[in-house]
């Protein structure tokens, strides 16, 4: 990949990774380095970029592993420096996160789940597929805006279903 391929494919995508990092990351400067890092990951990867067909789901997927390996490695060392003080509270304490993050992923799912059909496949297709409004709409027939409202009332079931359990 040349580098005027890269900044007119990638570079303009900065503001949404970004957004993706902070989000995962919740810290202004984490999601920052985040970014920088991936593009150095990304211009690092040269002629390896050039089979890829979608950049933008592409790119986002990446930042979310990378964010994903950012926050792993903070929770070993934070487990490092717990287990100089108590190992058996450190290693308790991780396993718990685990188990509530888990846990909470799955009530989040059997929410969605439980979704009327179209709000089901409007979330699906947004959220775990990364597909735009357009692409939605040609898959379900459903106008662009039909799709926004669906994605708001399932956004709202999701967060009252989950604040009520």
């Amino acid at each position: 990949m040349t580098t005027e391929l890269f900044r007119k494919t990638y570079l303009p995508l900065s503001d949404q990774l970004y957004r993706v990092a902070f989000y995962l990351l919740e810290d202004e400067e984490e999601a920052k380095d985040a970014v920088q890092d991936l593009f150095i990951k990304l211009l690092n990867s040269g002629s390896r970029l050039d089979g890829v067909n979608n950049a933008k789901a592409y790119a986002i997927t990446l930042m979310r592993n990378m964010c994903i390996d950012r926050i792993r490695a903070a929770s070993r060392l934070h487990q490092v420096e717990c287990a100089e003080d108590d190992p058996e509270v450190s290693f308790i304490s991780v396993e718990s996160d685990v188990i509530a993050t888990k846990e909470k992923l799955r009530r989040v799912l059997a929410i969605i789940e439980g979704l009327p059909a179209k709000q089901r496949e409007v979330v699906r297709q947004r959220i775990f597929e990364d597909r735009s409004y357009e692409e939605i709409s040609k898959n379900t027939g459903l106008s662009e805006n039909n799709l926004r409202v669906l994605l708001s009332i399932a956004r709202k079931t999701i967060k009252k279903e989950y604040e009520n359990d």
